[in-house]
């Protein structure tokens, strides 16, 4: 059982990236979220402690759902929560799988996505409606190849390469 390893900073296959929202004034910029999936905790927690050491329950609350991840630790269950809300998109999975992912960041899965710097990617006129201030289906951030180097839990340097090679963004900490 490696606890520490809950902790541990994601890598970028473990990391996906999505559009969050569209600015549109001289140039056309959009956000880019990092995120973990549940199957992310999952992953990590299964190496960290056994599948046999850890479990999820759930439950609804008044406006959320509320996911307690408990490990066992020593023979006895301590147990960590983090609740959600249903989304837009398959709004029930997805407010558990919110609750999930936040009871995992209540055992340090993930945590260094805090420490992410602000994405902003400037848009090609083809990833973008200018009419209704979206993506189009060509802008897809997940599929780009992300470089990120840490030092401690800092992002200290981060930089994506879309499909066709392009540096579309870079970071470096001063």
């Amino acid at each position: 059982m490696d606890l520490k390893s809950l902790k541990r900073n994601l890598t970028a296959d473990e990391i996906d990236f999505r559009v969050g929202k569209v600015i549109v004034k001289s140039k056309a910029w959009a956000t880019i979220l990092a995120y973990k999936d549940a199957r992310v905790d999952m992953n990590i927690l299964d190496a960290a402690v056994g599948q046999e050491n850890w479990q999820v329950k759930f439950r609804e609350e008044k406006d959320c759902i509320v996911a307690s991840i408990g490990v066992k630790i020593d023979g006895e269950w301590v147990w960590k929560e983090g609740n959600g809300i249903n989304t837009d998109f398959e709004a029930q999975k997805g407010g558990y799988s919110d609750a999930q992912k936040r009871a995992g960041f209540q055992w340090g899965i993930g945590r260094s996505l805090y420490n992410f710097p602000q994405i902003f990617v400037e848009l090609k006129p083809d990833e973008y409606s200018e009419q209704t201030k979206k993506a189009t289906a060509k802008l897809r951030p997940k599929d780009w190849d992300w470089q990120i180097t840490y030092k401690g839990d800092e992002v200290v340097k981060l930089v994506a390469a879309d499909k066709n090679g392009e540096i579309r963004f870079k970071y470096e900490a001063k």
